[in-house]
């Protein structure tokens, strides 16, 4: 007997009616944030030279601002409360302890599919492995930066508010060019081990870690996999809610906190944009300068082969793709070979979370969109956003002459 219907599947389509599912979207999310803190990262670079320092600063805002999220220091101290035992399941039994920062840890890493599995979570020692991370591509200097929010979560989780009851190393890690990413996390007190620095947090861990071998590891999170996560206490969130997370979260942990160190590493705030600019322009430039990738893109939104390749819809549906998968509502304008405009609300596209709006998102996809329009359309196309100080903005793919073009 045949299907009475076809199954159904979350999706939406691209401007021409190809259509994108809910789990490729996520894994092109958190993609996209990724690549945005690849771009950022190279403004840091150019402005602190020294690794070091800059790490140490990413760490140091990136902690403080973790930390902060949970209240005043008095507030901090009852952080890991009977509220937090009931959002992850935490049976009551268990002690308020360092250890159980590890499910806020592990909890994040599904969330953004990043792929892998807790090897060890006792009282006295976690171990987490990660196959995958879709923010590998940005360095080290954001490994480092991780084991400082890493330590923020077991600090708010200490039995007695204790700074670093935990010797918490990154050991391995792919954005340093290993197999796995590992964090493990031993009690200082079973294990004498000194109190760490931020430069301090990729070392080797006492106990042994446990390696698992290539043919083993996993491509895709949780969410992705089983359809939902499910961690040690038996918590569950779907990939709906973690999608969600991300489109907020992503945005403020890897991008919000490093940009605030960053910023104080610049002269002052017009140098700052000005080589912020600059790389997302290049970036942009990049994107499509191999005949292929431009191509690829065609297929991959299900561009009509009998379209123009000079046409500027291709760059604005590109662009609406972008903000559908970022869950960003958008209004359609124009849409003719001659102009692409889209209305966005300002607010909607810089506060992805309310409380921590990014105004730099519009400096930063302005130069990006409009440095991809010279090589997936041409050098007659630009990309403008207007009106981003006003209640709605619009992205604008125009032909655009300018004697002093970048």
């Amino acid at each position: 007997m045949l299907k009475e219907k076809l199954e159904t599947k979350k999706c939406f389509s691209t401007a021409w009616g190809r259509l994108i599912t809910e789990e490729e979207a996520y894994r092109q999310l958190n993609r996209q944030i990724a690549a945005m803190t690849a771009n950022l990262f190279q403004v840091m670079r150019i402005f602190e030279p020294n690794w070091e320092k800059r790490t140490a600063a990413i760490c140091n805002i990136a902690n403080m601002m973790n930390m902060a999220v949970a209240g005043s220091p008095d507030e901090q101290k009852n952080y890991v409360n009977a509220a937090l035992y009931e959002a992850f399941n935490i049976p009551e039994l268990c002690e308020k302890s360092s250890w159980l920062g590890g499910i806020t840890g592990d909890s994040g890493d599904e969330w953004e599919n990043m792929a892998g599995r807790v090897i060890q979570f006792t009282r006295n020692r976690v171990e987490k492995e990660l196959d995958t991370c879709p923010w590998d591509i940005v360095g080290s200097e954001l490994c480092n930066m991780t084991t400082s929010m890493f330590t923020a979560n077991f600090d708010l989780a200490s039995s007695n508010g204790t700074e670093n009851e935990v010797a918490l190393n990154m050991c391995q890690a792919r954005g340093c060019g290993n197999k796995h990413c590992r964090v493990v996390a031993e009690r200082r007190d079973v294990y004498g081990l000194p109190k760490q620095d931020w430069l301090e947090h990729m070392q080797q861990p006492v106990d042994p870690i446990h390696d698992t071998p290539r043919e083993r590891m996993v491509k895709d999170g949780q969410c992705l996999r089983n359809g939902q996560y499910t961690q040690n206490f038996g918590e569950e969130t779907s990939l709906e809610k973690a999608y969600h997370w991300v489109a907020q979260m992503g945005w403020v942990w890897s991008i919000q906190f490093p940009m605030m160190a960053i910023k104080e590493m610049a002269p002052d705030e017009d140098e700052f944009m000005r080589v912020f600019r600059i790389i997302f322009a290049t970036a942009g430039k990049n994107q499509f300068i191999d005949p292929f990738a431009k191509e690829g893109l065609r297929s991959f939104l299900g561009i009509p082969h009998d379209m123009d390749e000079n046409d500027g819809r291709i760059l604005g549906g590109y662009i609406r793709y972008m903000l559908d998968v970022q869950q960003v509502p958008y209004e359609m304008v124009r849409w003719t070979k001659d102009e692409t405009w889209i209305k966005v609300k300002s607010e909607d596209f810089t506060a992805r979370y309310e409380m921590a709006p990014l105004d730099e998102l519009v400096d930063a996809y302005e130069a990006q969109w409009n440095g991809a329009a010279k090589t997936l359309v041409s050098t007659e196309w630009s990309c403008v956003i207007e009106n981003r100080d006003e209640e709605e903005m619009y992205i604008k793919v125009i032909r655009k002459e300018d004697s002093r073009m970048l």
